[in-house]
Protein backbone atom coordinates (compact mmCIF):
# COMPACT_ATOMS: atom_id res chain seq x y z
CA UNK A 1 0.00 0.00 0.00
CA UNK A 2 2.89 2.65 0.90
CA UNK A 3 4.31 2.02 -2.86
CA UNK A 4 0.87 2.69 -4.48
CA UNK A 5 1.07 5.77 -2.34
CA UNK A 6 4.86 6.43 -3.06
CA UNK A 7 4.05 6.18 -6.93
CA UNK A 8 0.63 8.43 -6.60
CA UNK A 9 2.54 10.95 -4.80
CA UNK A 10 5.13 11.52 -7.61
CA UNK A 11 3.15 14.02 -9.85
CA UNK A 12 -0.08 14.89 -10.71
CA UNK A 13 -0.57 12.88 -13.32
CA UNK A 14 0.08 9.64 -10.98
CA UNK A 15 -2.00 10.99 -8.91
CA UNK A 16 -4.96 11.70 -10.96
CA UNK A 17 -4.53 8.36 -12.70
CA UNK A 18 -4.20 5.94 -9.78
CA UNK A 19 -7.37 7.50 -7.98
CA UNK A 20 -9.26 7.70 -10.74
CA UNK A 21 -8.53 3.80 -11.88
CA UNK A 22 -9.68 2.99 -7.96
CA UNK A 23 -12.44 4.64 -8.10
CA UNK A 24 -13.53 3.16 -11.54
CA UNK A 25 -12.65 -0.12 -10.51
CA UNK A 26 -15.05 0.74 -7.13
CA UNK A 27 -17.97 1.46 -9.33
CA UNK A 28 -17.87 -1.09 -11.80
CA UNK A 29 -16.33 -4.35 -10.26
CA UNK A 30 -20.03 -5.26 -8.93
CA UNK A 31 -21.76 -5.07 -12.28
CA UNK A 32 -19.13 -6.58 -13.85
CA UNK A 33 -18.23 -9.56 -11.28
CA UNK A 34 -22.11 -9.82 -10.17
CA UNK A 35 -23.17 -8.96 -6.81
CA UNK A 36 -21.44 -11.01 -4.40
CA UNK A 37 -19.31 -10.85 -0.87
CA UNK A 38 -16.13 -11.16 -2.62
CA UNK A 39 -17.20 -8.20 -5.11
CA UNK A 40 -18.85 -5.81 -2.57
CA UNK A 41 -15.51 -6.48 -0.27
CA UNK A 42 -13.51 -5.41 -3.21
CA UNK A 43 -15.51 -2.86 -4.00
CA UNK A 44 -14.91 -1.33 -0.94
CA UNK A 45 -11.33 -2.01 -0.55
CA UNK A 46 -11.00 -0.24 -3.73
CA UNK A 47 -12.64 2.81 -3.01
CA UNK A 48 -11.74 2.95 0.05
CA UNK A 49 -7.93 3.37 -0.75
CA UNK A 50 -9.09 5.97 -3.42
CA UNK A 51 -10.62 7.83 -0.62
CA UNK A 52 -7.40 7.94 1.39
CA UNK A 53 -5.14 8.67 -1.37
CA UNK A 54 -7.21 11.63 -1.82
CA UNK A 55 -6.60 12.48 1.88
CA UNK A 56 -2.72 11.90 1.72
CA UNK A 57 -2.36 14.11 -1.48
CA UNK A 58 -3.74 17.01 0.81
CA UNK A 59 -2.01 16.14 3.43
CA UNK A 60 1.09 16.15 1.22
CA UNK A 61 0.73 18.46 -1.39
CA UNK A 62 -1.96 21.26 -0.29
CA UNK A 63 -5.67 21.42 -1.17
CA UNK A 64 -4.59 23.55 -4.92
CA UNK A 65 -2.79 20.48 -6.07
CA UNK A 66 -4.88 17.68 -4.70
CA UNK A 67 -8.27 19.85 -5.97
CA UNK A 68 -6.71 19.41 -9.63
CA UNK A 69 -5.79 15.86 -9.22
CA UNK A 70 -9.81 15.18 -7.73
CA UNK A 71 -11.04 17.47 -10.65
CA UNK A 72 -9.43 15.34 -13.41
CA UNK A 73 -10.21 11.89 -11.55
CA UNK A 74 -14.02 12.95 -10.99
CA UNK A 75 -13.86 13.76 -15.02
CA UNK A 76 -12.72 10.22 -15.79
CA UNK A 77 -14.77 8.52 -13.63
CA UNK A 78 -17.62 10.36 -14.41
CA UNK A 79 -17.18 9.70 -18.31
CA UNK A 80 -16.67 6.08 -17.67
CA UNK A 81 -19.77 5.71 -15.88
CA UNK A 82 -21.77 7.58 -18.26
CA UNK A 83 -20.01 5.25 -20.84
CA UNK A 84 -20.60 2.12 -19.10
CA UNK A 85 -23.90 2.43 -16.75
CA UNK A 86 -25.60 5.68 -18.92
CA UNK A 87 -25.24 7.54 -16.37
CA UNK A 88 -22.90 10.06 -14.19
CA UNK A 89 -24.36 10.33 -11.24
CA UNK A 90 -21.59 7.69 -9.39
CA UNK A 91 -18.80 9.79 -10.34
CA UNK A 92 -20.79 12.82 -9.09
CA UNK A 93 -21.98 11.36 -5.96
CA UNK A 94 -18.47 9.59 -5.23
CA UNK A 95 -16.68 13.25 -5.58
CA UNK A 96 -19.83 14.85 -2.93
CA UNK A 97 -19.55 12.37 -0.68
CA UNK A 98 -16.61 11.04 -0.25
CA UNK A 99 -14.03 13.08 -1.85
CA UNK A 100 -14.54 16.66 -1.35
CA UNK A 101 -15.26 15.87 2.89
CA UNK A 102 -11.71 14.31 2.84
CA UNK A 103 -10.30 17.04 1.10
CA UNK A 104 -11.78 19.45 4.15
CA UNK A 105 -10.93 17.36 6.63
CA UNK A 106 -7.22 17.11 5.12
CA UNK A 107 -6.89 20.53 4.51
CA UNK A 108 -7.92 21.47 8.51
CA UNK A 109 -5.59 18.59 9.52
CA UNK A 110 -2.87 20.24 7.30
CA UNK A 111 -3.21 23.23 8.28
CA UNK A 112 -3.91 22.73 12.38
CA UNK A 113 -1.70 20.06 12.84
CA UNK A 114 -4.57 18.77 14.98
CA UNK A 115 -6.39 15.63 14.78
CA UNK A 116 -8.90 17.01 17.68
CA UNK A 117 -10.00 19.66 15.60
CA UNK A 118 -9.89 17.58 12.61
CA UNK A 119 -12.59 15.39 14.49
CA UNK A 120 -14.47 18.25 15.19
CA UNK A 121 -14.88 19.60 11.91
CA UNK A 122 -15.93 16.04 10.67
CA UNK A 123 -19.13 16.75 13.05
CA UNK A 124 -20.00 20.06 11.48
CA UNK A 125 -19.74 18.18 7.90
CA UNK A 126 -21.93 15.62 9.54
CA UNK A 127 -24.69 18.21 10.37
CA UNK A 128 -24.26 19.52 6.59
CA UNK A 129 -25.22 15.91 5.67
CA UNK A 130 -28.09 15.90 7.84
CA UNK A 131 -29.87 18.63 7.16
CA UNK A 132 -29.35 17.59 2.68
CA UNK A 133 -30.61 14.01 4.44
CA UNK A 134 -34.04 14.96 5.86
CA UNK A 135 -34.47 18.42 4.31
CA UNK A 136 -33.70 17.51 0.71
CA UNK A 137 -33.86 13.99 0.80
CA UNK A 138 -37.05 13.87 3.17
CA UNK A 139 -39.06 10.70 0.89
CA UNK A 140 -35.25 9.39 0.70
CA UNK A 141 -36.56 6.58 3.14
CA UNK A 142 -39.77 6.31 1.97
CA UNK A 143 -38.81 5.50 -1.78
CA UNK A 144 -36.44 2.85 0.11
CA UNK A 145 -39.13 1.15 1.89
CA UNK A 146 -41.57 0.90 -1.35
CA UNK A 147 -38.34 -0.23 -3.64
CA UNK A 148 -37.68 -3.20 -0.91
CA UNK A 149 -41.50 -4.17 -0.66
CA UNK A 150 -42.24 -4.29 -4.26
CA UNK A 151 -38.96 -6.51 -4.73
CA UNK A 152 -39.67 -8.81 -1.67
CA UNK A 153 -43.20 -8.77 -3.22
CA UNK A 154 -42.23 -10.39 -6.15
CA UNK A 155 -40.76 -13.09 -4.20
CA UNK A 156 -43.10 -14.06 -1.40
CA UNK A 157 -45.73 -12.69 0.13
CA UNK A 158 -44.78 -10.37 2.78
CA UNK A 159 -46.95 -11.19 6.37
CA UNK A 160 -47.33 -7.04 8.28
CA UNK A 161 -44.87 -7.92 10.66
CA UNK A 162 -42.46 -9.20 8.11
CA UNK A 163 -43.30 -5.59 6.49
CA UNK A 164 -42.83 -3.81 9.55
CA UNK A 165 -39.44 -5.45 10.50
CA UNK A 166 -38.54 -3.98 6.85
CA UNK A 167 -39.79 -0.53 7.38
CA UNK A 168 -37.77 -0.27 10.95
CA UNK A 169 -34.39 -1.64 9.32
CA UNK A 170 -34.40 1.02 6.64
CA UNK A 171 -35.50 4.00 9.11
CA UNK A 172 -32.15 2.82 11.16
CA UNK A 173 -29.86 2.57 8.22
CA UNK A 174 -31.15 5.99 7.11
CA UNK A 175 -30.45 7.09 11.05
CA UNK A 176 -27.09 5.27 10.60
CA UNK A 177 -26.10 7.09 7.41
CA UNK A 178 -24.35 10.10 8.45
CA UNK A 179 -22.51 8.46 11.51
CA UNK A 180 -21.56 5.99 8.76
CA UNK A 181 -20.18 8.55 6.46
CA UNK A 182 -17.91 10.30 9.67
CA UNK A 183 -16.71 7.29 11.03
CA UNK A 184 -15.29 7.02 7.11
CA UNK A 185 -14.11 10.13 6.94
CA UNK A 186 -12.65 9.61 10.35
CA UNK A 187 -10.77 6.15 9.42
CA UNK A 188 -9.23 7.42 5.96
CA UNK A 189 -7.71 10.46 7.10
CA UNK A 190 -6.11 8.35 9.80
CA UNK A 191 -4.95 5.75 7.69
CA UNK A 192 -3.62 8.86 5.05
CA UNK A 193 -2.15 10.51 8.44
CA UNK A 194 -0.32 7.16 9.20
CA UNK A 195 1.13 6.69 5.46
CA UNK A 196 1.88 10.36 5.36
CA UNK A 197 3.90 9.58 8.80
CA UNK A 198 5.49 6.32 7.25
CA UNK A 199 6.55 7.86 4.02
CA UNK A 200 8.20 10.28 5.96
CA UNK A 201 9.91 7.50 8.12
CA UNK A 202 8.03 8.77 11.34
CA UNK A 203 6.55 7.33 13.98
CA UNK A 204 4.28 10.71 14.92
CA UNK A 205 1.25 9.13 14.33
CA UNK A 206 1.02 6.68 17.09
CA UNK A 207 1.95 9.54 19.92
CA UNK A 208 -0.28 12.23 18.13
CA UNK A 209 -3.29 9.70 18.06
CA UNK A 210 -2.49 8.47 21.51
CA UNK A 211 -2.91 12.38 23.04
CA UNK A 212 -6.37 12.72 21.00
CA UNK A 213 -8.60 14.80 23.70
CA UNK A 214 -11.39 16.45 22.10
CA UNK A 215 -11.64 19.10 24.95
CA UNK A 216 -14.35 19.99 27.90
CA UNK A 217 -16.63 21.95 25.81
CA UNK A 218 -17.12 19.22 23.30
CA UNK A 219 -17.56 17.00 26.19
CA UNK A 220 -20.01 18.89 27.97
CA UNK A 221 -21.97 19.03 24.56
CA UNK A 222 -22.15 15.53 24.30
CA UNK A 223 -23.59 14.75 27.89
CA UNK A 224 -26.34 17.44 26.87
CA UNK A 225 -26.86 16.75 23.33
CA UNK A 226 -26.95 12.77 24.04
CA UNK A 227 -29.19 12.02 26.24
CA UNK A 228 -31.50 14.83 24.95
CA UNK A 229 -31.84 12.82 21.58
CA UNK A 230 -32.31 9.73 23.12
CA UNK A 231 -35.17 10.98 25.23
CA UNK A 232 -36.83 12.83 22.32
CA UNK A 233 -36.38 10.39 19.82
CA UNK A 234 -36.11 12.55 16.88
CA UNK A 235 -34.51 10.56 14.06
CA UNK A 236 -32.12 13.71 12.64
CA UNK A 237 -31.22 14.10 16.64
CA UNK A 238 -30.54 10.17 17.46
CA UNK A 239 -28.14 10.67 13.81
CA UNK A 240 -26.25 13.62 15.08
CA UNK A 241 -26.05 11.50 18.47
CA UNK A 242 -23.96 9.13 16.75
CA UNK A 243 -21.77 11.38 15.30
CA UNK A 244 -20.78 12.52 18.70
CA UNK A 245 -20.82 8.96 20.56
CA UNK A 246 -18.27 7.92 17.09
CA UNK A 247 -16.05 11.36 17.53
CA UNK A 248 -15.66 10.47 21.33
CA UNK A 249 -15.24 6.64 20.97
CA UNK A 250 -11.87 7.45 19.01
CA UNK A 251 -10.68 9.53 22.29
CA UNK A 252 -11.60 6.15 24.38
CA UNK A 253 -10.03 4.07 21.44
CA UNK A 254 -6.92 6.62 22.12
CA UNK A 255 -6.52 5.87 25.63
CA UNK A 256 -6.80 2.20 25.30
CA UNK A 257 -3.94 2.58 22.59
CA UNK A 258 -2.26 4.61 25.31
CA UNK A 259 -2.66 2.71 28.36
CA UNK A 260 -1.63 -0.82 26.62
CA UNK A 261 1.35 0.94 25.00
CA UNK A 262 3.82 0.10 27.88
CA UNK A 263 2.44 -3.41 28.68
CA UNK A 264 3.96 -6.58 27.66
CA UNK A 265 0.97 -8.15 26.37
CA UNK A 266 -0.19 -5.14 24.52
CA UNK A 267 -0.39 -6.54 20.82
CA UNK A 268 -2.90 -9.21 21.88
CA UNK A 269 -4.80 -6.93 24.28
CA UNK A 270 -5.42 -4.71 21.49
CA UNK A 271 -6.76 -7.43 19.52
CA UNK A 272 -9.23 -8.64 21.53
CA UNK A 273 -10.47 -5.18 22.45
CA UNK A 274 -11.04 -4.35 18.69
CA UNK A 275 -12.64 -8.07 18.30
CA UNK A 276 -15.05 -6.69 21.04
CA UNK A 277 -15.29 -3.17 19.48
CA UNK A 278 -16.29 -5.03 15.98
CA UNK A 279 -18.83 -7.57 16.90
CA UNK A 280 -20.47 -6.07 20.66
CA UNK A 281 -20.23 -2.82 19.21
CA UNK A 282 -23.48 -1.99 20.73
CA UNK A 283 -21.85 -2.35 24.46
CA UNK A 284 -18.27 -1.60 23.65
CA UNK A 285 -18.78 1.27 21.39
CA UNK A 286 -20.65 2.77 23.90
CA UNK A 287 -18.49 2.55 26.96
CA UNK A 288 -15.80 3.29 24.98
CA UNK A 289 -17.51 6.60 24.12
CA UNK A 290 -17.89 7.27 27.66
CA UNK A 291 -14.42 6.65 28.80
CA UNK A 292 -13.38 9.34 25.85
CA UNK A 293 -16.46 12.10 27.37
CA UNK A 294 -14.95 11.59 31.01
CA UNK A 295 -11.65 11.43 30.14
CA UNK A 296 -11.73 15.04 29.96
CA UNK A 297 -12.09 15.47 33.27
CA UNK A 298 -10.26 12.55 35.07
CA UNK A 299 -7.54 12.04 32.44
CA UNK A 300 -6.79 8.33 32.41
CA UNK A 301 -3.63 8.93 30.63
CA UNK A 302 -1.85 11.02 33.16
CA UNK A 303 -0.25 7.89 34.70
CA UNK A 304 1.17 7.16 31.31
CA UNK A 305 2.42 10.41 30.60
CA UNK A 306 4.10 11.06 34.07
CA UNK A 307 5.71 7.60 34.03
CA UNK A 308 7.16 8.96 30.04
CA UNK A 309 8.48 12.09 31.90
CA UNK A 310 10.29 10.04 34.51
CA UNK A 311 12.01 7.67 31.71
Amino acid sequence: MLALARYTLKGPYQAAAVVGLLAIIAVFIVPVIGYSAVSIFLAFVTNLLAVVLVGLIILTQGSTAGLKVIAVSALVLSLAAWMGLNSAEPGISMALLQWVPVIILAQVLRSSNSLALTLLAGILIGVVVIAFQYLYWADLESGWVAQLLQNRAGEVQLAEQEAEQLRQFVHLMMVLMASSLYLMYVLVIFIARWMQANLADSRGFGQEFRSLTLGKPAALFALVTVPLAVILQQAWMMSFAFIVVIAFMFQGIAIVHSRLATKKQAYGLLVLFYVLLVFVWQITGILTAITGIVDNWLNFRKKVENRNNVN
